[in-house]
């Protein structure tokens, strides 16, 4: 029975490290990230080259070297790998039936990804679901001022897009209409979320008290080498 559990076990563990390799090309992520493959036993799984469900978890995907950062959590049913490619080790495609996932990108990532010189992101909007708070240090005729916008977050395909919705200042200063009009534009962010396998998108993104968190989905996919 123990020589039985660790030769599973060991299966279990050669097929994870595939699978990382994989996923790690396919995504161009910067680190391999860390695979389980759920179920016992696995080697009717190996056997029959089905896998019912396969865990992935990806720390650091901005590269920002700020751990823990973003971490992607993906989750892969019905992946298909025989075992003979399991076995040679050239796994260089692995159909999966169905991604679910999400991340938590915290608005120090989403800010550092926007790359907008004198803008930062504050927090979230209390009560609301789907806005923040940004500033922008913009120049006026009198000197440098510091405004506030709310802004809504949405997704298209891979990006998370913040859109401006208001504009406001503190000090009751105000802001030229001019000035106004280039601001709200250049506050306008569509952020690319690295990380995620071909044919991965976002269903859906909420603002949480520390970042955006970020809902993803796939269907009949093929991963690639």
């Amino acid at each position: 029975a123990a020589l039985g559990y660790g030769a599973d076990r060991l299966a279990a563990h050669v097929a994870a490290d595939r699978i990382a390799s994989i996923v790690k090309t396919d995504a161009n992520l910067a680190q391999t990230p860390h695979v389980t493959v759920k179920g016992f036993p696995f080697l009717t799984q190996a056997i029959s080259g089905h896998y019912r469900r396969i865990d992935v978890t990806a720390t650091d995907i901005f590269q920002t070297g700020q751990l823990p950062g973003s971490v992607l959590r993906l989750t892969f049913a019905d992946v298909r790998l025989p075992l003979s490619t399991v076995r040679s080790g050239s796994v260089t495609r692995v159909p999966v039936g169905t991604v679910t996932g999400s991340v938590t990108v915290p608005f120090a990532n989403l800010q550092a990804a926007a790359n907008v010189p004198g803008l930062s992101i504050l927090s979230g909007v209390p009560g609301s679901a789907d806005e923040i708070k940004v500033s922008e240090v913009v120049q006026v005729p009198t000197g440098n001022l510091t405004v506030f916008l709310t802004a809504r977050v949405t997704a298209h395909l891979d990006s998370i897009v913040v859109t401006p919705i208001d504009l406001t200042t503190t000090i009751g200063v105000p802001v030229p209409a001019a000035v106004q009009k280039e601001v709200m534009a250049e506050a306008v962010l569509s952020v690319k979320l690295p990380g995620l396998p071909t044919g991965v998108g976002i269903t859906a993104v909420s603002v949480t008290s520390t970042g955006v968190l970020v809902v993803l989905h796939a269907v009949n996919l093929t991963l690639t080498h």
